[in-house]
């Protein structure tokens, strides 16, 4: 998949759209500095999802920047691999999240995707010894059995289709 746009109308994912009117600055901030990424929900076999903090979002589905054009499945198995140690295998997508943000009083607009696909389950908790995304370590990669209490918004619904 190299275009989330391809998985608009298929009936078996969720695709989820807002706009968002923002200021000039906010709009530059937007461009320049948002990515779009491809999340991946890991579970094991005691039915446990895998979540990384980063330092910055909290704690989150493993997530990997992605731009339209990329393989998107590549960069999810490999960014998967990356932190568990081993190789995984992609199931499916299950929601895309598309959001622009168009620039207040213009027809500029800027849009980034967030897409969550399902892993194949993997045994036991597996983890790397050095997990790095981006080249930067992570603060911290953990299996849960439920979604962590201080996350919210967008990232619980995306960590409640893994966490029974």
């Amino acid at each position: 998949m190299e275009d989330p746009e391809q998985l608009r109308d298929r009936e078996n994912i969720a695709f989820h759209e807002e706009t968002h009117i923002v200021g000039h600055e906010e709009f530059e901030s937007c461009r320049d500095d948002l990515d779009s990424h491809v999340a991946v929900g890991v579970t094991n076999d005691a039915s446990e999802v895998l979540l990384m903090d980063d330092g910055s979002h909290g704690w989150t589905l493993t997530a990997f920047p992605a731009e339209p054009g990329d393989d998107w499945v590549a960069t999810a198995r490999e960014g998967v691999q990356s932190l568990i140690g081993v190789p995984v295998e992609l199931d499916c997508p299950e929601r895309v999240r598309r959001i622009d943000f168009q620039k207040e009083g213009t027809d500029q607009q800027t849009t980034i995707y967030n897409v969550v696909c399902r892993a194949v389950p993997v045994e036991g908790c597996p983890v790397a010894s050095n997990p790095e995304l981006d080249g930067e370590a992570l603060q911290d990669l953990r299996w849960f059995d439920e979604i962590p209490t201080e996350c919210e918004g967008p990232i619980v619904e995306d960590i409640r289709l893994f966490v029974e």
